[in-house]
């Protein structure tokens, strides 16, 4: 029984490996679309298969979707942290300050986009995409929604341009290659009727396009566990199974469906007219119902943005850990002042690792190093008069220790040096009032003349 076990899981572990080959291929090629759905397969076989996890990662980056390839790197380092690339991936994004925070505005713009369409407001949708697509450029989903109103307002020449570059990131991108083939004249498609069909639509051979957000291109450093053989096999097991679907199925289940269509149109007709049921009844509950969905919108929205928000916290705590144990205190005391604590909480998991545990070993040296390390950064920057940078620093200190007079007081001198007197001043005032025996209050209120 245990050899037959083993046996099941190395086929298993084969299988998947032959699915994220295939993955790896398609990816190759920008057919991002299949390439995900190759590797989902391959996680469903094997959920530890850290290579097709982090690809995942990578083509939802390329595509976007950042969260998404977050929550796949976040759990890959979880399963092995020793040579898992995953760890460079999350800090090329961490040494880019703004970036994450940029993402979150661009997807919580999208939902807001979706939400908005569905009640039918299309100027505040355009509007929501637009800007989505500006923060993120390679956003595929906030593209393709745009490219639709395009088409549904007739605006051909700028969807056109929309689903061409939907394309140079995913060259087969069923969506846009089907709003192209919409926006076709009838007469062209008549022209096309006696020609062989193609899956896809030609792309021209291009330079491949880098993904300028992060430098992480979809098809780096990964490698093939069964070579060609098991991809082609595998391709062949997809392409028999799509036949049999077509050529045994189809058929009957679409018997079915047009029979059990025509007896719900039946029975809700003959419903409309036993219950006679007046246009203004209708408008009214029409209305009830779209308040609804707005709400359930609304949460639905509300519910991602604060989950986008905590997953957050996870990855500043990840950079935390690494920075403080290669001992780059300093770093680790930069990200440190970011963390939202109150995001952090322990789950139930199979290895019993505690979050909460870990930042409770790492904390009190963040809280007693952290703010003079900051502050010492700071200073460097005021002597090199990049004013706005040490303000950063000193801020980055004080939201790890509000009461440490000494950077806030540094800071005001950095506000009043680069010429904005008045924030200067408020902060002189705050640092009097909170201790007015302090030396650091002594010398605010030299600053300020009394």
């Amino acid at each position: 029984m245990k050899m037959a076990g083993i046996n099941r899981r190395r086929k298993l572990e084969q299988m998947s490996n032959g699915y994220y080959n295939l993955g790896l291929s398609l990816a190759k090629e920008r057919n991002l679309s299949s390439a995900l759905n190759a590797l989902s397969i391959a996680l469903g076989l094997n959920k530890k298969n850290i290579d097709a996890r982090n690809l995942y990662g990578l083509i939802c980056f390329e595509m976007g979707e950042e969260t998404k390839a977050l929550i796949s790197w976040v759990i890959s380092i979880n399963i092995s942290q020793i040579g898992n690339p995953a760890q460079n991936y999350l800090q090329k994004i961490r040494n880019k300050s703004a970036y994450l925070e940029k993402s979150q505005d661009a997807i919580s713009k999208y939902n807001k986009a979706i939400s908005q369409i569905r009640t039918v407001n299309y100027d505040m949708a355009r509007m929501n995409l637009k800007q989505a697509v500006d923060i993120r450029p390679h956003f595929v989903k906030a593209m393709l929604a745009l490219a639709l109103l395009d088409i549904k307002e007739g605006k051909a020449g700028e969807a056109k341009k929309l689903l061409d570059t939907v394309l140079s990131i995913d060259r087969f991108n069923t969506k846009a290659i089907t709003y192209l083939d919409e926006m076709k004249p009838m007469v062209e498609k008549k022209s096309q009727k006696g020609r062989l069909s193609v899956i896809g639509r030609p792309v021209k051979k291009e330079k491949p396009v880098e993904n300028t957000s992060a430098n992480m291109p979809v098809t780096e450093i990964y490698k093939n566990y069964s070579g060609m053989f098991t991809a082609i096999n595998v391709g062949i097991g997809l392409i028999v199974g799509a036949c049999a679907m077509v050529f045994l199925y189809m058929p009957t289940m679409k018997v079915s469906l047009n029979n059990a269509h025509n007896k719900e149109v039946v029975e809700i007709s003959q419903k409309l007219n036993d219950a006679n049921l007046s246009m203004e009844s209708l408008k009214s509950e029409n209305d009830s119902l779209n308040d609804q969905v707005n709400k359930l919108n609304e949460v639905n929205n509300t519910s991602t943005e604060n989950m986008n928000y905590k997953l957050l916290q996870y990855v500043y705590l990840v950079g935390v850990v690494k920075e403080y144990n290669a001992k780059n205190y300093t770093k680790a005391a930069e990200i440190f002042s970011s963390i939202d604590t109150n995001q952090l909480t322990d789950v139930d998991n199979g290895p019993g690792i505690s979050i909460t545990g870990i930042f409770g070993e790492i904390a009190p040296k963040m809280r007693a190093d952290g703010p003079k390390l900051l502050t010492a950064v700071a200073d460097g920057l005021v002597k090199s008069g990049d004013y706005a940078g040490a303000i950063g620093y000193y801020d980055a200190a004080l939201r790890i220790a509000p009461d440490y007079l000494e950077a806030k007081y540094k800071k005001a001198l950095a506000y009043k040096t680069s010429g904005d007197v008045d924030t200067a001043n408020n902060l002189f005032t705050e640092i009097i009032t909170a201790a007015p025996e302090d030396k650091f209050a002594k010398e605010a209120q030299r600053e300020r003349g009394y």
